[in-house]
């Protein structure tokens, strides 16, 4: 019997030993980079890009057709003063705005870069009502962090909640169509 249990032994760890090293080689084999995440991400921000946040704002639609889940989108725009900042600069302002919005919202939102200087949020499952504490936390804190950096001007929200606003939203959506997304 010591021996039928010593052999089973053996052959486990030949057969995971096996796995992790063909699992080693394919990693090895691998791109660079990953090209799912580069689809979806936006380079200069480490944020998702506009094409995913419109791709999840459908979604939210067939959600709420099927289980009546309302969500709210939220557009963050920055003072005009910031499209006179040069990429680097704005890219770095965008990627510090995006770590706060990020930070200081749920795990199930998602936070985009939407425009040159425009930072969508996507609250899932959540009316205008529960929207509207965030928003207005987040325009407080983003205002802060825009004196701070010597930016006049106050950050602006958009925000439609679904399916109270459907019409503006879709009317959104064909917007974005239109400008490829």
């Amino acid at each position: 019997m010591f021996i039928v249990i010593l052999i089973f032994i053996l052959f486990l760890a030949v057969v995971i030993l096996s796995f992790l090293l063909f699992r080693k080689k394919r990693k090895e084999k691998s791109l660079p980079i990953d090209i799912d995440l580069y689809l979806l991400v936006d380079k200069e921000t480490g944020l998702y890009n506009r094409r995913f946040f419109t791709k999840r704002i459908l979604e939210e639609i067939h959600r709420f057709e099927r289980y009546r889940a309302p969500f709210t989108i939220a557009i963050l725009h920055l003072p005009p003063v910031v499209k006179e900042l040069k990429e680097d600069k704005l890219g770095r302002l965008l990627r510090r705005l995006g770590s706060i919005i990020e930070k200081d919202t749920r795990l199930t939102d998602l936070v985009s870069r939407f425009g040159r200087e425009d930072i969508g949020v996507l609250f899932s499952m959540t009316g205008r009502r529960g929207a509207d504490v965030p928003v207005y936390r987040l325009k407080d804190k983003i205002d802060a962090v825009l004196k701070e950096d010597g930016i006049e001007g106050e950050v602006k929200f958009t925000v439609y909640s679904y399916p109270e606003e459907s019409e503006k939203i879709r009317r959104f959506l064909e917007k974005i169509k239109g400008e490829g997304s």
